[in-house]
C-alpha cells in the first residue's frame, strides 16, 4: 500500500541513524511522529550507531551516546519523569544488561510518556536460529516480537505501562536474499509502550484451596518416617505459602 506523504516534509532529509532514516518519511506521513515523538523533551539513546555524523531522530531531541557528558553507559544523567519520550533504534541488542537499560529509560519518562524501541528482527536480519550474529558480533541477543515484549515484562512491573504499538517492519525487504547475504530493506521490530502511574492495588497472588495443603501434610504423615514429621511440617507450610497457596 502506497503512503501519501504530507506537503511539509522538512525532516525527511535529516541525517538520522542509518536504520531510522529508512522509514522517517513514512513515520511522518502516517502520524507515528506526531503521536509518539512530538513532545519537547526527547532522548535518542545510541543515536550515532556507526555514523559519527548522525543526528537525533527529532530536532528537539537530545542524542545520548557513550560520550554524552555525565553518562556512564548505565545511569542516565536526567531526572525522574523528565522526558516526554525515549527513542532507541538498533541499540538494545548491544546492551548486556537489558533490564537495567529498560528500567533506566522508563525512569526518566514522565507519566504518559512513550518509550520507542526498535531492534533487528531475528528472522529478517539475522536469519539464523541462535547466536552469534553473522553480521554484527556485538549483538548480545536476537529478537522476535515475543522475546522483545518478554524483556519489557521481565523489566517493568505490571500495570505501570501499556503496549501501544508492536509490529514487524519489513518495508522494502527483499525476501529472496538468503542467510548467506546481508538483508536489504527494513528488517526490524518496532515497539512503543506508554508509561502509566501504578494503581493503588496489587495483583492477587495465586490461591490454591486449603485442601491441597491438607493433602500434602497427609502424604508427609503417611510416607515420611515419624521422626521427621516435626521438622517437615513447618517446612511444607512455609513452602506452600511462599508459592502463593492460601486458604479459600
Amino acid at each position: 500500500m502506497q503512503t501519501t506523504l504530507p506537503a511539509d516534509m522538512t525532516l525527511v532529509g535529516r541525517p538520522v541513524g542509518e536504520e531510522a532514516r529508512k522509514t522517517l518519511a513514512i513515520k511522518l506521513a502516517d502520524g507515528f511522529i506526531e503521536r509518539y515523538l512530538s513532545g519537547p523533551h526527547i532522548l535518542d539513546i545510541g543515536y550515532k550507531g556507526y555514523l559519527s555524523h548522525a543526528v537525533p531522530i527529532m530536532p528537539q531531541a537530545l542524542g545520548v551516546d557513550l560520550d554524552y557528558p555525565g553518562y556512564d553507559g548505565r545511569v542516565l544523567p536526567f531526572a525522574d519523569g523528565s522526558q516526554d519520550a525515549v527513542f532507541s533504534s538498533h541499540c538494545l541488542e548491544h546492551v548486556t544488561d537489558y533490564r537495567q537499560a529498560i528500567r533506566e529509560w522508563y525512569r526518566v519518562l514522565r507519566a504518559g510518556g512513550y518509550m520507542i524501541i526498535v531492534v533487528p528482527h531475528q528472522f529478517l536480519y539475522e536469519k539464523r536460529c541462535g547466536l552469534p550474529s553473522r553480521w554484527n558480533d556485538d549483538h548480545r541477543r536476537f529478537y522476535t516480537p515475543a522475546s522483545l515484549m518478554g524483556e519489557i515484562e521481565r523489566s517493568l512491573a505490571p500495570n505501570t505501562y501499556r503496549l501501544c504499538h508492536l509490529t514487524d517492519n519489513d518495508q522494502d525487504y527483499d525476501y529472496t536474499i538468503g542467510p548467506d547475504r546481508h538483508a536489504r530493506g527494513c528488517y526490524e521490530i518496532e515497539l512503543v509502550i506508554q508509561k502509566l502511574l501504578a494503581p493503588g492495588w496489587k495483583l492477587e497472588r495465586r490461591l490454591v484451596p486449603k485442601l491441597l495443603l491438607v493433602t500434602v501434610l497427609r502424604w508427609v504423615g503417611k510416607w515420611v518416617p515419624a521422626p521427621m514429621h516435626a521438622a517437615l511440617r513447618p517446612l511444607v507450610r512455609r513452602t506452600v505459602r511462599a508459592v502463593g497457596i492460601g486458604d479459600s
